[in-house]
């Protein structure tokens, strides 16, 4: 595993390149690399026999064509789920190794954890997901930049406690002021700082650079608009999460030149 890249922000495919690809589909990652997005953005949950998939939402409903919770299913169940694709065809649910594998030597992996207080596959005695991602990246021997985040500080915590040669990155909500966000996670010792697109906005001036003299590194999400993803890159945001890549590239080559 390598650093991660400082170009004039980084453009973070958010599930992929979700806007023309159906989300969290090995399609949808070929596209966004493919598309020159220098990191990809996905989500990991465990199935019921203790394998980590990538799935966003904790029941399939929304994005396949089964229904219950991911949690409650073993791999052979969740490998049965089809995802439609736009234009046609369908796709299956990957499972974490099966994202790693397009990634690495190609794209920087940014692994959301979802094992989040209030969701209905909560498990607040063990963090598994971290553990299954740890084992998965020495595994694959993944190469290149890796990051592990979540909104539950639980987990980034054990990430980092487990693994602390991994970057973890803490996200935070809308309504979470990004400056407290930042409080936190420096106390903690994470590398990133994750607020929403829109506690960025309203931060004082200069947040990216109280976070640079902490000595770490902001990311935000979602931008889909060109304009604004580039003020903030102007402002010092290290990377910017989008659905739309392709789109926010071109931005930037336009207003950077890269």
């Amino acid at each position: 595993m390598s650093e991660w890249p400082f170009s004039q922000g980084i453009v973070v495919a958010h599930r992929g390149d979700s806007a023309r690809v159906a989300e969290n589909t090995v399609e949808a990652f070929e596209s966004a690399v493919e598309l020159g997005a220098e990191a990809v953005e996905f989500d990991v949950r465990m199935t019921s026999d203790g394998v980590a998939v990538v799935m966003h939402d904790a029941d399939v409903a929304r994005t396949t064509n089964g229904n219950g919770l991911v949690r409650s299913m073993t791999l052979e169940q969740v490998q049965r789920l089809r995802i439609e694709l736009v234009g046609g065809g369908a796709a299956g649910v990957p499972t974490l190794e099966e994202a790693l594998d397009v990634l690495s030597g190609r794209a920087a992996a940014d692994i959301e954890i979802k094992n989040v207080p209030g969701e209905p596959d909560f498990d607040p005695d063990r963090e598994e997901a971290v553990e299954a991602t740890i084992a998965a990246l020495a595994a694959a021997a993944f190469d290149g930049p890796v990051m592990i985040s979540s909104f539950n500080p639980l987990s980034i915590a054990r990430s980092h406690e487990v693994a602390p040669h991994l970057p973890t990155g803490l996200l935070t909500d809308p309504s979470v002021e990004a400056d407290a966000g930042l409080m936190f996670a420096r106390a903690r010792g994470h590398a990133w700082v994750l607020p929403a697109v829109a506690a960025v906005l309203r931060a004082p001036d200069g947040f990216a650079e109280r976070v640079h003299v902490a000595g770490m590194r902001v990311g935000t999400w979602i931008s889909d608009d060109p304009d604004e993803a580039v003020g903030l890159m102007q402002a010092g945001v290290d990377a910017v999460a989008t659905n739309d890549p392709g789109r926010i590239l071109a931005a930037r080559r336009r207003a950077f030149g890269t």
